[in-house]
């Protein structure tokens, strides 16, 4: 699946490169109290404050205020502060423990009809059981959750406000009792091999199991992949799941503070991989799509630029001690 894996990232990002307007930071998250990061006021020619930013209960956030930096204009540093708290405040959800995110991390469902193409979770929101009856879903530029109490039409309904197919299953245990009327929900499960396959999810009529390096995010070790289409889309999942599950579940403890992006007038899209800072100048990328980090890397400028060449995004996000971004002295 390795050697699947690298050929695919191959194919993916060996056209043509085309021309692209500069990228640069357009937002971060911070306490009012100790302020924004100095370098990133002084990199910004427009500058926007949104405060509170304060992410509803139960989401543990480490900011309470978001600045919209930009530029080009005014207009879009004052569009770029919303955006950026309401971005932040959906990663915060997700990452947040006992608010539909860190719970397991390991199931992903696609609730509705076949979807070619393999597993693509950039973007994509989470359904979590809660404490009480019923279920919650968190949808990424959504400040407010949703909740019901049958958790297939709740994935249905978190899938249609993404327009992703996938959606993330947290805290319903391994083998989750799923109704599927359409008869072609999908599944992905990560276990420990040494503890055996868990019982698929729902009437599984097409399953396989394959291996993933998922231990470094303790996760497991390999990947139980259901369909209720075909014995080829499950080979399809499979071949493309492992990745961006072990993206995810590693994206979950980085804390992401800011986002780097390019201007863009139309809509506002889910960032598509990380810049990680490791050390003093001393960066990491992360993409989806690859189980290898790009550096690392002195200059995490140059780093992002290249992370949206790759994916073909819009947005990253920064990730680890923000004073680590600052100039060299």
């Amino acid at each position: 699946m390795l050697a699947f894996l690298a050929a695919l990232s191959v194919v993916t990002w060996s056209g043509p490169a085309q021309a692209r307007t500069p990228g640069g930071v357009i937002g971060a998250g911070y306490y009012e109290h100790i302020g924004p990061p100095k370098w990133v006021e002084l990199a910004c020619k427009y500058t926007a404050v949104y405060s509170p930013c304060h992410c509803p209960p139960p989401t543990v956030a480490p900011f309470d205020t978001a600045m919209g930096c930009s530029n080009v204009s005014q207009e879009w540093a004052n569009r770029d502060a919303l955006n950026s708290c309401t971005n932040l405040c959906s990663k915060a959800a997700k990452d947040s423990p006992g608010a539909g995110g860190g719970i397991n991390g390991g199931v992903v469902g696609r609730p509705g009809g076949p979807q070619k193409g393999g597993v693509s979770i950039d973007g994509a929101g989470t359904v979590a059981s809660l404490e009480s009856e019923g279920f919650v879903g968190f949808v990424p530029f959504h400040r407010e959750p949703l909740f019901g109490t049958q958790k297939e039409q709740l994935a249905e309904a978190v899938a249609d406000a993404t327009h992703v197919p996938w959606v993330f299953l947290d805290g319903m245990g391994e083998s989750i009792q799923w109704e599927d009327p359409h008869g072609s929900a999908a599944f992905v499960q990560a276990y420990w091999s040494e503890r055996g396959a868990p019982r698929p999810i729902g009437h599984c009529k097409h399953s396989l199991q394959v291996s993933c390096p998922l231990e470094s995010v303790k996760l497991g070790d390999s990947l139980q992949v259901c369909s209720g289409e075909s014995e080829d889309d499950a080979k399809a999942i499979a071949e493309t799941s492992c990745a961006p599950l072990r993206y995810d579940a590693l994206s979950r403890t980085w804390k992401a503070w800011g986002l780097f992006g390019i201007p863009d007038e139309g809509p506002y899209r889910v960032p598509t991989a990380t810049v990680l800072a490791v050390g003093h100048h001393t960066f990491l990328g992360f993409m989806p799509s690859s189980l290898e980090a790009l550096g690392p890397y002195e200059d995490w400028n140059k780093l992002a630029e290249e992370l949206l060449e790759r994916t073909q995004g819009t947005t990253v996000w920064l990730a680890g001690p923000a004073k680590y971004y600052s100039a060299k002295e």
